[in-house]
Parts: structure tokens; C-alpha cells; sequence
């Protein structure tokens, strides 16, 4: 899905492998996943999707 978002030709992206790319963020969601459980689901699964959407928008 993400992967025809990255654009490794230009921009911030510029000369990045597009695998490490992808794999830094799937790492990172999963992290963010791990931390919302580990804290009793503290935030709303609305809010932790919306901002997830919001971080990777901003960096792809």
C-alpha cells in the first residue's frame, strides 16, 4: 500500500532504499501498537489510528 508512496527519486526520499523505508515504519507502527497495549489501551483506537495516519502521511 505505502509502497507506491515512496518516492526514492526525490525529495526528503532522495537515494533512501525504499525497503528500509518501508520496514522502519512498519517497525514503528508496530512499536506504537506494543506501547498502546502495554498501557492499558489508554488512548482511543480512533485517536491512535488517526495519529498513526498523521505520522506516516507526513513522512512519505
Amino acid at each position: 500500500m505505502f509502497l507506491s508512496k515512496v518516492d526514492v527519486t526525490k525529495g526528503i526520499n532522495q537515494e533512501l532504499n525504499e525497503e528500509f523505508i518501508l520496514q522502519f515504519f512498519a517497525v514503528a507502527v508496530v512499536g506504537v501498537v506494543e506501547w498502546w497495549f502495554r498501557n492499558g489501551l489508554s488512548v482511543p483506537p480512533r485517536v491512535m489510528a488517526r495519529q498513526t495516519g498523521i505520522l506516516l502521511d507526513r513522512n512519505f
